[in-house]
């Protein structure tokens, strides 16, 4: 089941080489009509990930919810930046 926009949950983050970079305890999509970026909220994250995103520049990402058959988000590139005490990502996906 993909998640709705504004359905949050946890997810695991996976950079350019495929090595897990950590966890958060609630990823959200955020709709923004008429962008074609996608952007996620991401609350809750580790230290070391939230350290990561806030850094993010254009790079691969991919986004695992952890459900049972959750979905995957590849992005081609995106860039993380601090919103608070949380992380915002925003970027392009890649075609599915």
């Amino acid at each position: 089941m993909e998640p709705g926009p504004g359905s949050a949950r946890g997810a695991r983050f996976f950079d350019e080489s495929s090595r897990d970079i950590g966890r958060a305890t609630s990823v959200t999509q955020r709709v923004r009509p008429g962008s074609v970026l996608t952007t996620f909220d991401v609350v809750g994250a580790e230290p070391e990930l939230a350290r990561r995103l806030g850094f993010w520049d254009r790079k691969r990402l991919r986004i695992k919810y952890e459900d049972l058959d959750g979905p995957t988000y590849q992005f081609r590139w995106a860039s993380g930046y601090g919103n608070g005490a949380d992380v915002r990502i925003q970027g392009e996906l890649e075609p599915k």
